[in-house]
């Protein structure tokens, strides 16, 4: 869904890209950053001092979101476009999604007397992010493209986490993730079948 947005948001940083580009900064040194500041938001996520740190951690995201998209954009500027930088940023995010999810996990399990609830949600959160993109990459490798099926792509789950954080409850954001992720799931499953079986026909 924000898949579209993300399109446009792209051409608008061209100009942010060449700047990045003249102070030297490559495709994959930003894919790293990117990682780097969701690694430093999961650890607000986990051991906050005191409520105020889920601001930071969302500002973190948030950053870290704009780390994801600019590094495209300055390959692309550059021309250093390549075919291990598109593998190295989706291994990446992948990276970077399952480290913010375990964070927020750590710090649901903390606030329940039944501890096993906040790994449960976290667990089917994680699992339902991984297999969202697993089964795009998936699907492209059948030659179809799934981007912008289903209802949680990576800006909307980067988006639900940063909202639930601003109202200082990143476990519900955890919890709608570990359901409409899955929903996605089933949703390009049923989309690739479909799509798949007109194929057959022909």
């Amino acid at each position: 869904m924000l898949s579209r947005i993300r399109e446009k948001v792209e051409g608008l940083l061209k100009g942010v890209a060449k700047i990045l580009i003249k102070a030297k900064f490559t495709p994959n040194v930003l894919t790293v950053l990117g990682l780097g500041l969701s690694v430093a938001a999961a650890f607000f996520y986990a051991f906050p001092e005191n409520l105020k740190y889920f601001w930071v951690a969302a500002i973190l995201l948030l950053f870290s979101g704009f780390c994801d998209v600019l590094d495209g954009v300055v390959a692309r500027v550059s021309g250093r476009s390549t075919l291990f930088g598109g593998f190295l940023d989706s291994v990446v995010d992948r990276y970077s999604d399952a480290i913010v999810l375990f964070g927020i996990t750590f710090h649901f399990s903390t606030k329940t007397i039944f501890w096993v609830y906040g790994y449960i949600w976290g667990f089917f959160a994680v699992l339902g992010s991984i297999l969202v993109s697993y089964t795009r990459a998936k699907a492209e490798s059948l030659n179809m493209k799934l981007e912008g099926v289903g209802l949680t792509e990576r800006p909307e789950r980067t988006l639900i986490l940063i909202v639930s954080s601003i109202f200082l409850h990143p476990e519900f954001g955890l919890m709608v993730l570990a359901v409409l992720t899955n929903v996605t799931v089933v949703q390009r499953i049923l989309y690739t079948f479909k799509q798949l079986k007109k194929l057959e026909k022909g």
